[in-house]
């Protein structure tokens, strides 16, 4: 699993290739590409250049050559949000390309003639990580929007158009033409910028004077950033695997409990977990994320957030203080009801139904059916564990549910 760190200039590449372990570099169209180990990590480190086109060719020859999985740029950028002060990082939530306009012949400014290429978004769950690394490293972030052009920017007035009219937190010559490319390819990026001037008249003194500074920045929160990924071969989801807990013959005899009190404890996993959900869902128009008692609770209720979604308790019977509507169900060790409150759901909205896993699925679909009785509309059922063997996934196929799962136990 390659990893590929771009940075723009020489300043920003020498700090990794101090730290670079088992480094060795190969030469492809004038370009030095060095691979070796960060923190675990196998990575793929590149000096683009400056320029649009450059970083845009060391991307696509990243994927290509060494077929990285992810893309970090990172670098400095000039500070076109009046909030963001020298020194501070931005953290791309997307990217666009400022110098692109074709608006006379109807395309929004940005939008590349005659596609729907305009606005990048990065990766969410790399953005997660690096704000993580920058809260533990005490370094000041901002998440916002990275305008890229072939231009260096050093006017007051074209700072407060790229900021108000476009929306820009910061300013440089790389980071969205990278993006597109990452997009293209369908290759998760992230774009890291440390503020190294205003963009002001001043910009070209501002620069030079920091950029030492701003350069080790932004290392040293790429750095972190790799201190909190899966080490190696090991994915988002086989980290979330190896956190949860087998427990044989609880609660009876022949069960093989998953305990997920063990995945919530860990931080990365429980991030990793709720980011992955939040992923699918965020286009989705949830209204309503309900979580079963009672681990649904705990990743619903994170989820529902990141969603900007309500939140809904499906409980067990007795639990709820106003009238409430029933459904009894069986499970693999017994009979169950629950039961929610009558006016929890209005017809119409998107529910996410949630729960921590699985098993013969009739918790699901006792939960749905209360969902459709008071009018909602079940987008989805979604657990983190998927106990296959025991058949919950076709049940809630046959009743005409959907249902996504993370991971699964299978044979086990």
């Amino acid at each position: 699993m390659l990893i590929g760190i771009i940075s723009a200039m020489d300043e920003e590449l020498e700090a990794y290739l101090e730290v670079l372990e088992e480094k060795s570099s190969r030469v492809f169209s004038r370009t030095t590409f060095h691979r070796g180990f960060l923190h675990g990590h196998e990575v793929v480190l590149v000096r683009s250049g400056v320029g649009k086109v450059n970083a845009a060719i060391c991307a696509q020859m990243l994927i290509n050559l060494y077929d990285v999985t992810r893309i970090i740029y990172t670098g400095v950028a000039g500070g076109v949000n009046p909030a963001l002060k020298v020194l501070d990082i931005v953290i791309s939530r997307d990217s666009m390309q400022h110098d692109i306009d074709a608006s006379q012949l109807g395309f929004s400014r940005g939008q590349i003639p005659f596609s729907d290429l305009h606005i990048f978004e990065s990766d969410i769950m790399l953005g997660e990580i690096a704000q993580e690394a920058a809260r533990s490293a005490g370094l000041p972030f901002h998440v916002g929007r990275v305008l890229s052009g072939d231009q260096f920017i050093s006017d007051s007035a074209r700072v407060k158009d790229l900021h108000e009219t476009l929306g820009g937190d910061c300013v440089e010559m790389e980071g969205a033409a990278v993006a597109q490319v990452c997009a293209m390819n369908s290759v998760p990026h992230l774009i890291i910028r440390t503020i190294s001037d205003r963009a002001d008249e001043e910009a070209a003194v501002s620069f030079s004077e920091v950029l030492h500074a701003a350069s080790i920045n932004s290392f040293q929160l790429v750095s972190g950033m790799l201190k909190l990924l899966p080490v190696e071969s090991r994915n988002y989801l086989a980290y979330i695997k190896d956190s949860i807990r087998t427990i044989p013959d609880f609660p009876k005899q022949g069960i093989m409990f998953r305990d997920v009190s063990t995945l919530f404890r860990d931080k990365l996993a429980l991030k990793y977990a709720v980011q992955l959900l939040f992923s699918r869902y965020s286009g989705s128009h949830i209204d309503i994320v309900a979580g079963i008692e009672s681990r649904g609770f705990i990743t619903g209720s994170l989820l529902a957030e990141k969603l900007g979604a309500g939140f809904v308790l499906i409980r067990k019977p007795g639990k709820l203080p106003s009238k409430t509507i029933s459904e009894s169900y069986t499970l693999e060790y017994g009979t169950e009801t629950l039961e929610v409150h009558e006016d929890a759901i209005t017809p119409g909205q998107r529910v996410l139904i949630v729960d921590d896993l699985i098993a013969t699925g009739g918790t699901a679909v006792a939960a749905s059916k209360l969902v459709r009785r008071l009018g909602g509309e079940v987008v989805s059922c979604s657990f983190i564990v998927d106990l296959p063997d025991l058949g919950g996934k076709s049940r809630l196929l046959e009743e005409g549910f959907h249902v996504d799962t993370l991971i699964e136990f299978e044979g086990e």
